[in-house]
């Protein structure tokens, strides 16, 4: 379950204190800062919760905190980008000593090119994440094709498997300005990356 009300406090230049409510004492929390792993499970004999991070609070950044019952279940974080790194798998081939990754991107009519070649491991199913971020503001579809390769270098001929890759937006930049005659303050939003 994903706390949706956390509180954030500046402790100096290098710090933030955290304050949030879990639904019971017994919920184990999870810590992710900027879509990765921090803290977990973060466990308190309360409801109410605080923790010190080492944050740099002149930069903009992404909290999350999920609680869980179960502390065998681990979240993952919802800032992770699979979208544009996706896990490629496939199943291993016999007699093959490497398999090529193919690679297209289906709007921009581009052609195929072969993004990686990875060698055979005694393995029954093989997996990788993808070697390239692959273009995805405002969403694209792209392709893979995965061959095993013998030998003597002939390659098997697979279906292409689609794949929609959508990148997350940037985070919001928070500009606070003074004007040196009035001596006010001007808070601006920006969400150009």
């Amino acid at each position: 379950m994903l706390v949706d009300k956390i509180l954030v406090r500046p402790q100096g230049q290098n710090e933030i204190s955290i304050s949030w409510t879990s639904e019971t004492a017994a919920m184990k929390s999870w810590i992710f800062l900027n879509g990765l792993f921090l803290v977990g499970p973060f466990m308190a004999e309360q409801k109410e919760r605080s923790a010190t991070l080492p944050v740099a609070t002149s930069s903009t950044f992404k909290l999350e905190i999920h609680d869980f019952i179960d502390d065998e279940i681990v979240p993952q974080s919802i800032e992770q980008t699979p979208l544009v790194r996706p896990q490629i798998a496939w199943n291993e081939v016999n007699n093959a000593v490497s398999y090529k990754i193919y690679h297209t991107i289906f709007d921009a009519g581009s052609i195929e090119s072969l993004l990686t070649q990875v060698p055979s491991r005694s393995v029954p199913r093989m997996e990788m994440d993808c070697p390239a971020r692959l273009e995805g503001k405002n969403g694209r579809w792209h392709s893979f094709r995965v061959e095993a390769v013998d030998q003597f270098g002939n390659e098997s001929i697979n279906d292409i498997v689609p794949h929609f890759a959508i990148d997350f937006p940037p985070v919001p930049k928070f500009v606070v300005s003074r004007d040196t005659k009035t001596k006010l303050l001007t808070f601006r939003i920006s969400l150009e990356s």
